[in-house]
């Protein structure tokens, strides 16, 4: 019960780090991606490829 719980509090904080660490590199091309509930679910459900998805996302829908 424990080991899954640390699992997913696990994947959440690196998720955010990962978005911090994206909006940090693009920042002075401005497209950067907003930390929220969202974007940090989205990103520990389906990991890296999520946040790939969502780069794209900023850079050809915003």
């Amino acid at each position: 019960m424990f080991k899954i719980f640390f699992d997913v509090v696990k994947k959440v904080i690196l998720s955010v780090l990962l978005l911090y660490t994206y909006n940090v590199i693009v920042f002075p091309i401005s497209v950067t991606i907003p930390i929220n509930i969202f974007t940090i679910l989205f990103v520990t459900i389906l990991g890296f490829p999520g946040m790939i998805g969502l780069c794209l996302f900023s850079l050809f829908i915003i």
